[in-house]
């Protein structure tokens, strides 16, 4: 790829990606809590995203919720996360976004490389790193506290849990 397009679309991540990993519950994992990382661009130009899909070569562009003139190139499927938009952003030298960057691409390289042995320790500090993420959007907002959050990831214990639950092995499946 020449460095043109590399330039450009280093560009336009750092002005209009997002990055991103919402904390949501399930009672049947082991602690209760499942990281969801999500790279995401919205825009009303259908073109300049499947051009950045076709770049990236991962993700799905598709109708925003609630938006119906805008369009959303989502990728957040953990295995396309890992083996194609971090090696591709590895490669670019993003300027305004690269502390978010930096951080997302730890939380989806802790997920993806202990999915089926991940720790309560390793639980809590993605839990810490997407609560530092947060703090780099000014539009991100949490609907639980950190502290909510690490009482219910405290809480995944045998003793915490409803009897005749089973509980999930491995955090993502």
């Amino acid at each position: 790829m020449d460095d043109y397009t590399l330039g450009y679309v280093a560009g336009f991540i750092d002005a209009e990606a997002s990055f991103s990993v919402s904390l949501k519950l399930q009672r049947d994992l082991r602690y209760h809590v499942r990281p969801d990382p999500v790279f995401s661009i919205t825009q009303s130009n259908v073109e300049v995203l499947n051009f950045l899909r076709s770049v990236i070569e991962c993700g799905r562009v598709t109708e925003k919720p609630g938006q119906r003139h805008l369009k959303i190139l989502i990728i957040d499927n953990l295995d396309e996360l890992k083996d194609k938009l971090i090696p591709f952003l590895d490669k670019l030298n993003l300027k305004v976004k690269q502390e978010q960057y930096r951080i997302f691409r730890e939380i989806v390289l802790k997920l993806a490389n202990n999915r089926r042995k991940l720790t309560r320790e390793m639980l809590e500090e993605i839990i810490f790193l997407s609560f530092e993420l947060s703090k780099h959007n000014p539009k991100s907002m949490r609907r639980r506290s950190l502290k909510e959050i690490l009482e219910i990831l405290n809480s995944g214990d045998e003793a915490a849990r409803p009897p005749g639950r089973k509980v999930a092995k491995c955090l993502v499946g």
